[in-house]
């Protein structure tokens, strides 16, 4: 039987990790997380979500060193749980977080339009994801390197741009730690959790590592990269370029278009383009990550018959899921079709805020009760401090999670908060009604065919 290859190092894990959460819709959180403190301090609500998340991505690495498997987070709820709360939570984790691509795939398109007026955004939107198809059905190994290639040009521009923002203001920034309200920063540091979404999302590559210890480590590297991208190119957007303009930005009538504006304000007409070239390597990077990992999750669970069997096909000689592959460009494409119809890109954002924060929490009670029903299976990678850190993940994303869809918001955005809030609720209605009408019918029908290929033996003479 073909299986995933495992070709890759701790090089791409680490550029797949940051890669899927540092997208250009990023751009756009960032400036949101800013504009719920005073003075130029979101840095310190962004590094505040980025310790946050360390916590969270402790519990993965604990869970992943026990279950190094593609389909792990929907392992990990079976382990601890069963197998219908895997399908239903997992589900509304992996379409609530590929509410993504169309938030990517329109601030993209709005942001090449400054540079390049004559070409139509959805012909950008075909191209992109025609290449992406190609690398990843190719190939694990030419996917990474296309994904190392762009993800480390792209951080360290980012890193030098930022830092020649700050020179060009004789590195005098005023308000770096004006935080303002207690309310204001949870909501910033609630927001700022999409800056890092999908980090996670590398423990799919778990089959296709050479190394499975590379997991862990490269996670957490990857939220220390991030970390500092984002609170660098933050500052000194927020520094450079008037408020009232970024508060412009988040409008529905506004061009979510942040970073054009910066590298305009910096470097004129070069700075534009600059700014281009990089929201266009974020997108690759992103949707390139995106498809390697979702799809490779598709697989895994069509493999273990949780989803129907045709998904699980990989191709004979590149050993990819290009089956899986297709099914997740086909919903990408309505969530594309979502963003350039309606602008709400920030309900995406509180829909992908959202669905961290259920995985989260979950992978958190995961780890409680692992440590009691399984206080024996090896792990490579073991939570100091007993259950202190599960229990404070399950504590602040829960919080946060309320924040997210119920908490206090700005007039102009209670309504794609609202949205956020009924598509969370479609999609557990939506996977409920899967993993208790359709899936056990499945289960049966896969588990008889399995039975009737199994060869009998003959009886003796």
């Amino acid at each position: 039987m073909v299986g995933l290859k495992r070709a890759i190092g701790l090089r791409t894990v680490v550029s797949t990790g940051a890669g899927m959460a540092l997208a250009t819709v990023c751009y756009i959180a960032l400036v949101e997380v800013a504009s719920y403190v005073t003075g130029n301090s979101a840095w310190i609500a962004i590094l505040t979500s980025g310790a946050m998340a360390v916590l969270a991505g402790s519990c993965f690495a604990e869970l992943n060193s026990m279950y190094p498997t593609a389909a792990g987070i929907k392992l990990y709820i079976e382990k601890g749980f069963n197998e219908r709360a895997a399908i239903i939570i997992s589900g509304v984790y992996v379409l609530g977080q590929l509410s993504i691509v169309g938030a990517e795939i329109y601030v993209l398109s709005q942001g090449i339009a400054q540079g390049f007026p004559a070409v139509s955004p959805l012909i950008w939107a075909a191209v992109f994801m025609a290449v992406l198809l190609y690398l990843n059905y190719r190939g694990i190994r030419i996917a990474g390197l296309a994904q190392d290639l762009i993800a480390y040009v792209m951080f360290a521009s980012l890193i030098l741009i930022s830092i020649y923002g700050f020179a060009a203001q004789g590195f005098h920034i005023p308000g770096l730690f004006a935080i303002g309200s207690l309310d204001g920063f949870i909501q910033a540091v609630a927001i700022g959790i999409t800056s890092f979404i999908a980090f996670e999302w590398v423990i799919t590559i778990s089959e296709e590592v050479t190394d499975v210890k590379m997991v862990p480590r490269g996670m957490m590297i990857s939220l220390g990269v991030l970390a500092i991208v984002y609170s660098l190119f933050t500052v000194a957007m927020t520094s450079l370029v008037d408020r009232k303009i970024l508060d412009w930005v988040l409008t529905p009538e506004g061009l979510p278009i942040p970073h054009i504006l910066y590298g305009k304000q910096l470097l004129g007409g070069f700075g534009v383009y600059f700014m281009i070239l990089m929201a266009v390597f974020a997108s690759l990077t992103s949707m390139n990550a995106g498809i390697m990992t979702a799809s490779r999750f598709l697989y895994a669970m069509a493999r273990d018959w949780s989803l129907p069997r045709f998904l699980s096909r990989l191709h004979p000689v590149y050993a990819t899921p290009w089956a899986a592959m297709l099914a997740v460009t086909a919903y990408s494409l309505l969530m594309i079709a979502y963003g350039f119809l309606t602008h709400y890109i920030l309900s995406m954002l509180f829909i992908i805020a959202a669905a961290e924060c259920i995985i989260y929490v979950a992978m958190a009670l995961c780890v409680i009760r692992l440590r009691i029903l399984e206080p024996r299976t090896p792990r490579g990678f073991k939570i100091k401090g007993g259950y202190t850190v599960p229990i404070l993940v399950i504590l602040i994303y829960g919080i946060v999670a309320g924040a997210v869809l119920f908490g206090p918001v700005k007039p102009d955005d209670v309504m794609e908060q609202r949205i956020a809030l009924g598509y969370i609720i479609a999609l557990f209605l939506l996977n409920a009604a899967y993993a208790y009408f359709v899936w056990p019918r499945m289960r049966q029908k896969y588990q008889k065919i399995a039975q009737e290929r199994k060869p009998r033996r003959r009886r003796k003479a």
